[in-house]
This record gives C-alpha cells, structure tokens and sequence, in this order.
C-alpha cells in the first residue's frame, strides 16, 4: 500500500508528500488519532516512499522493498507494537523500554539496502514512561536520514517532551460513506456496511469487527442491557461492569467497539430527549421534557468522560465500575 491507496486522510497526505518532494520531511512524527483510521497504513506508505529504489520519494508497492515493507522484514525498517511486546512476554501490557532501545539503535547505524531508515512505535500510548525518555536522546540528536513515527490513538498518553520534538499529523474518523463503500468492497451486504458505519465512528477497524460473525450480536445484547440498567441493583450492575472490563489482554478491536457501542447509545439518547425538549402544546410538560434532556444530557458527559479514562490507559476495572454506577444512578 502507498499513498496513493490511502483513503480519507488527503490532508496528512498531502503534508508528507509535499514534505518528501522538498526535502523537507522531519526526522520524527507523531501519527495521532482515532484507531482504525489509517495510521499505521500511512507510517509504512511512509516507509515504502523511503526506502523503494524503483518510485524513490513515492514507493511502487510492488518491488522486492516494498514486499519487504509489507511483511515487516525490510532491514532498514524497525517496527516495534503490542504484539511484538506480547511475543517477549505473553502478559505485556506496555511497550518496554527495551523495545525503544532497540529502535533507537537501529535507526543510529548506516542503511543496508534504502537511502534511509524508518522506525515505527505503533500503539505509542502504551509507551512505559522510561521507554518514552529511552526516545529522548534519538529525538534530540538525529543521524543521517531516519526517521521515527510514533502511531498513536491517544496524544495525551505522550509525554510533552516527547510531544514537542515530534512534527504531529492529525488524521481523521473516516466518513461513514467511506466506511461503508470500503466493507461493501470487502463483500459486506451494503445494509449491514451502511449499519456498522453508522457505528463506528469513522473507524474501519470497529466497522469491521461489527461485521464478524458474532459482533453485531453483542453490540445489539449490550444495547438491551445498558437500556435497562436503571433497573439493576448495585451488584448487577457491577456484575455487568466486570463483563466489560479487560480479562488479560482483552481484545483489542471488541473492547472499542464495547466503547463505541456505550458512546451511540447515550448520544443518540441525548439527541432524542433534546428533540423531545422543544416546547410543546402543554407548558405544564415542559418541565419534564427538559428535566429529561438535562439527565440525558448529564449521562452522556458521564460516558465520554469514562471512555476518554480507558483511552489514557485508566485502570479498566475501576472505570467500568464508576461508569455503570454513576449511569444506573442517573438515568430513569
């Protein structure tokens, strides 16, 4: 994939081609924004226009170097993520210090087969604290032409001396016309892409899971229960906090769709009671109306405020339990 297969990031696009073409591409990024969007797509887009000898500066995406940059095992490019950490060590949850060293290495040693080199952290809001100042003295002090993207869903998990010596590129939720078209190209039912887009958030990763053969179930089961949750008692609800939470390492694509799935319900929740708010016919009703609207309106600034947490890496357990508590408490 080059960029030329990317879609719906036109903008971060642009900015890397044009700093490519004037030779003006910085020694560090910082790839941000929402998971499943195209960051990862973009660093090795990235990695092929650097190290393809056949389309230099764009990548052909067919030579023997950018096969080697789609199986990872280009010699001159250095990905480090989650996977790789849970390949050391089943339990990680971190990315170590000892991941960063070995990138930080790499990149200081002469090219083998490219012009260049290419490190990739994916997954960089994993980063321990003492792997994020591992970077500091690479950041600080470039060698030749490498370059360092650190992919992440989560800014704020960097920290701002990290931040401050990284050129940062935004990338987008997809639009939802987007998603759909891309899951109906993979053989997708066109009403089931326009569903799951619908609830994804602009991310193709969730779209996808919702499409598995047992994710729209679970998102239609969790919806039924959140709907009743100001029915359930204390224990019921923390029961159900404790299904959601992460056992292990949870995987990844299910627990932001259960995320996903608690943000479009409280929103469209939101939405329908702010609708229903509007004077009407009997003033004597619009008290209710709009004390309805406020408590929808306070559920939903309770669930966004619980999945920003987990996206900072907040202790799971605790989050969920706070949420279903709080929102049993609140809604009714």
């Amino acid at each position: 994939m080059t960029f030329d297969d990317i879609q719906g990031q036109g903008r971060a696009i642009g900015l890397l081609r044009r700093a490519i073409e004037n030779g003006r591409l910085a020694h560090a990024f910082v790839f941000a924004g929402p998971a499943g969007v195209g960051k990862r797509a973009t660093a090795l887009a990235l990695a092929r226009a650097m190290l393809c000898p056949e389309r230099p500066n764009v990548g052909c995406g067919t030579c023997i170097d950018c096969r080697l940059v789609g199986a990872g095992s280009h010699p001159d490019l250095f990905l480090e993520d989650l996977a790789a950490a849970q390949a050391e060590r089943a339990t990680a949850t971190m990315l170590s210090i000892e991941q960063i060293r070995r990138v930080c290495a790499a990149l200081s040693l002469r090219p083998i087969r490219g012009a260049g080199k290419v490190g990739i952290v994916d997954q960089a809001e994993r980063l321990t604290a003492e792997a994020q100042n591992a970077l500091l003295k690479t950041l600080e002090e470039p060698r030749g032409r490498a370059t360092l993207v650190l992919v992440t869903s989560n800014l704020d998990a960097l920290l701002p001396t990290i931040r401050s010596r990284c050129q940062r590129l935004l990338f987008a939720p997809l639009p939802d016309d987007l998603v759909a078209t891309l899951l109906s190209r993979e053989g997708v039912e066109d009403e089931i892409a326009r569903r799951a887009a619908a609830l994804a958030g602009g991310s193709l990763d969730r779209a996808r899971e919702l499409t598995s053969e047992d994710g729209w179930a679970r998102c239609e089961a969790l919806r039924n229960r959140l709907e009743q949750i100001d029915r359930l008692g204390i224990p019921e609800r923390l029961d159900l906090a404790g299904e959601l939470s992460p056992r292990g390492e949870r995987n990844r694509a299910q627990q932001t769709l259960t995320t996903a799935t608690v943000l479009e319900l409280f929103r469209h929740g939101m939405l329908e009671a702010a609708r229903g708010a509007a004077p009407g016919d009997h003033p004597e009703d619009d008290f209710t109306r709009l004390a309805s609207a406020r408590r929808a309106h306070r559920a939903m600034a309770t669930v966004y405020a619980s999945v920003r947490d987990l996206e900072r890496n907040a202790n799971a357990n605790l989050a969920w339990d706070k949420l279903l508590l709080e929102l049993g408490d609140r809604r009714g």
